[in-house]
């Protein structure tokens, strides 16, 4: 559906005439935004359902899915400064060790509204992918999708030119490729178990 809607998008630029090609053009920005944000989230909250499915020992996996696994436990401990909290988050961690993981069911992933390279690269560290690679793209994902994104919502009059947007459109498809190949070879590979 995005790779159509992708094209789609492109193809009505390509025909626009005009002032036309600037309203496509700024239509086109924020619906790249929307499938870039959505794709990441909607990905990596698959790999983590998938993860809870298999249903493998708390200590066979990676500590990064030990940590979303209790992450909500951890959290009640960091704001209480009472010891049998964190006497009863620590038992609960030794209990659960040798037990199947319980991974949030529901959005354990959030892009938080603005999936900027920050946002993106907890995301990965969520879900145990190395964020090198997508660096060279951080000033793309933050000033020309995130920021044009932001303008436009904003009101301002930003003019993208048809030859940018077509390469914009490629550079997306290309980071929301290199994402969804990273989260297969990680299933397929088992890279989410311990060494």
């Amino acid at each position: 559906m995005i790779l159509k809607e992708m094209h789609e998008l492109r193809s009505a630029v390509q025909s626009a005439k005009g002032k036309n090609i600037d309203a496509h053009i700024r239509a086109g920005v924020a619906m790249l935004y929307a499938h870039w944000e959505d794709f990441v989230k909607g990905a990596a909250n698959a790999y983590v359902s998938y993860l809870s499915f298999r249903g493998d020992r708390m200590c066979d996996l990676k500590p990064c899915f030990v940590a979303l696994g209790m992450k909500s436990i951890m959290l009640s401990t960091q704001t209480s400064a009472q010891s049998a909290i964190a006497v009863a988050t620590v038992s609960y961690l030794i209990d659960e060790l040798n037990r199947p993981i319980k991974l949030p069911a529901v959005e354990a992933i959030s892009a938080q509204s603005n999936l900027n390279s920050d946002v993106f690269t907890n995301i990965v560290g969520w879900i145990g992918i190395v964020p090198a690679k997508y660096s060279t793209r951080f000033t793309l994902i933050d000033k020309t999708l995130l920021g044009t994104r932001n303008g436009i919502a904003h009101g301002e009059y930003l003019v993208i030119d048809t030859p940018r947007f077509d390469s914009l459109v490629e550079e997306v498809l290309d980071l929301l490729r290199w994402f969804k190949t990273d989260i297969e070879n990680a299933a397929v590979q088992k890279s989410f178990l311990r060494a």
